[in-house]
């Protein structure tokens, strides 16, 4: 086993654990962390950006209000237990998720996790450069061109990827400053925009030509944030002893998630209500339409609120690549993800057509892959009733408990794959639209689907094909609450 840290100047330290079990002595960490962590990622612009989509989409205010309340609630609830797997096995999702998927089949979890945390990090650069670039040209006049958005970038990647190579210690500090600073001015925003702002908004052209449809997509597209973060929840809950309340944890979590999305996206589409023009990118319509005197806090709180997203999404980058098997420590595997995501934020910069369907589509597609991977882990957690050997996932061979064949769990790969083809069938998208979408009179039904499908068909195979995993000697604790 590594140190945890490695002191360096200043006091300050660089996380030197990755994917390896965190011991219960060096468990410091608490359900109001996990709450802080994803509350406090939610206040940036890349976030409210989603948040804007059910206005930009054509509806009305109050259709907008309960588009984003019902999207949130139905995906904070479902991510809440996933913590628990973390917690009990002391170790990130995606590498935990080898207890059902196999210790080879965990790689599902890694690639989703990796492909989710760098198309968010794009967003999260991009979205708080725009703000840089908007919030100087009107105080100080300088020009909107790409050569004022690339400085931008290379600033916001340069901290987001110091924040995440520092580790856990560092992430959690910049969501809780992010929770209480960003969040202010957010909030705050919607009395600076009250003199424009019209309750009785009725919306638009909707994008998908009815109001049923477009409320339906508008919605999916904000229960994908919550259901997103389903592989980073494991980020932060593996610090978490096992001696503390799980139930507690769970709620946590949903709650977290639910408070930060809700408190960002809806100031969002209040503001987006009040832009002449929703063909204009959310960043530069609500800093253009802000009053001078508030241009400032708005742009300082678009600029800072990406930091601490982006720096959570190339930490859990970071993990997910250690899991893939190569003997790399989470240092290196981080900076190596923020090459990457800052070459994908450069693409973005120069060729970038439509922002507002990358996004749309980006989050739905998205959705349907986690959605699969999130039931499927759950519906194997109530089977083996809570209960894991942590040690035996970092076993890649016969001897682990989860060898299944050839480190494969055939059941939860084949789930998988079954529940994603399906809700790709019923997905809707202003870009994608499967076959099955005008059975069901265009409504998309992508994520619902994926889940029911991936969980009931891993349910019924474990039944007909059941794998006797070897004795777990640790017993149930009075804490031990299965979900």
């Amino acid at each position: 086993m590594s140190e945890p840290m490695v002191q360096i100047k200043g006091g300050s330290s660089i996380e030197t654990r990755g994917v390896d079990i965190i011991p219960e002595n060096e468990r410091n960490s608490k359900a109001s962390n996990v709450f802080y962590v994803l509350c406090g990622s939610q206040f940036a612009f890349g976030i409210m950006a989603i948040g804007s989509l059910p206005i930009v989409f054509g509806l009305g205010w109050w259709a907008a209000f309960w588009a984003i309340t019902v999207g949130l609630a139905i995906g904070s609830l479902v991510i809440g237990p996933i913590a628990i797997l973390s917690q009990r096995t002391g170790t990130n999702g995606a590498l935990a998720s080898g207890a059902h998927f196999g210790v080879k089949g965990r790689v599902v979890g890694s690639v989703l996790n990796i492909v989710i945390a760098m198309g968010f990090y794009a967003l999260m650069v991009w979205t708080g450069a725009q703000a840089f670039v908007s919030g100087a040209h009107r105080l100080f006049g300088w020009p909107e061109g790409t050569g004022t958005l690339l400085i931008g970038c290379i600033v916001i990647s340069a901290i987001t990827a110091t924040v995440a190579i520092m580790g856990h210690k560092i992430v959690v500090l910049f969501e809780k400053i992010g929770t209480y600073f960003v969040g202010a001015i957010v909030i705050l925003s919607l009395f600076t925009f009250a003199s424009q702002f019209n309750v009785s908004y009725e919306g638009g052209k909707y994008v998908l030509g009815g109001f049923w449809p477009t409320w339906f997509l508008a919605m999916l597209v904000v229960a994908s944030v919550p259901i997103s973060y389903a592989p980073f929840v494991g980020d932060y809950s593996r610090y978490v002893p096992n001696a503390n309340s799980s139930t507690k944890l769970a709620w946590a979590t949903s709650l977290g998630m639910f408070v930060g999305c809700w408190l960002a996206m809806l100031p969002a589409s209040y503001m987006m209500s009040t832009v002449k023009d929703l063909s204009i990118p959310f960043v530069t319509g609500i800093i253009g339409g802000s009053p001078s005197w508030w241009v400032a806090p708005l742009a300082l709180a678009g600029i800072f609120g990406s930091l601490p997203n982006g720096g959570l999404c190339l930490y859990s980058a970071g993990l997910s690549l250690e899991t893939l098997g190569w003997t790399l420590k989470r240092v290196t595997t981080t900076i190596i993800m923020a090459a990457i995501g800052f070459i994908l934020v450069l693409i973005g910069v120069f060729d970038v057509s439509d922002m507002i369907h990358l996004i749309d589509a980006f989050v739905i597609i998205i959705i349907v892959g986690v959605s699969p991977w999130l039931a499927i882990n759950l519906v194997g957690h109530y089977l083996v009733k809570g209960r894991y050997e942590p040690l035996d996932l970092h076993i890649s061979s016969p001897s682990s408990s989860y060898w299944y064949s050839s480190g494969f769990n055939i059941s939860a790969v084949v789930s998988w794959a079954i529940g994603l083809v399906v809700g790709l069938l019923f997905t809707g998208t202003s870009v994608f639209t499967g076959p099955l979408v005008q059975v069901v009179g265009g409504i998309d039904l992508s994520f619902t689907s994926s889940a029911v499908v991936g969980a009931l068909l891993y349910y019924i195979l474990r039944k007909i094909f059941p794998y006797d995993l070897k004795e777990v000697n640790s017993e149930i604790t009075q804490n031990d609450v299965v979900l």
